[in-house]
């Protein structure tokens, strides 16, 4: 499967991401996107293994959840699209993710 994802992705979800972690620790924010490039390619091969995102919200019910391979407090927020995986959002779990689905939604 191809893999695609929406602009915000990487124009500001992993960007987030990875200042944050490395105020502390550089090696560590280097580890975490290594993981999430983990996770996607595991995506390609197996779109169907994230759990369905719960929501009332029609243009979210194909929207599937996976934690991050080795950090499972980062969460990849995915549909499939035909023959593509497209990420929709990389979110730590402390965030409520149903305040982004609403305020932004990227379906």
């Amino acid at each position: 499967m191809a893999l695609e994802w929406h602009p915000a992705v990487v124009a500001t979800d992993l960007p987030s991401i990875y200042a944050f972690i490395a105020r502390d620790d550089f090696a560590a924010a280097e580890r975490v996107l290594d993981a999430v490039e983990t996770t996607f390619e595991l995506l390609t091969r197996q779109p169907e293994c994230g759990v369905r995102y719960r929501t009332l919200n029609r243009k979210l019910a194909e929207v599937r959840m996976l934690p991050v391979i080795g950090f499972e407090n980062y969460l990849v927020f995915y549909r499939v699209e035909g023959e593509a995986v497209r990420i929709l959002y990389v979110l730590h779990g402390a965030q409520h993710s149903h305040r982004f689905f609403h305020r932004e939604a990227r379906a």
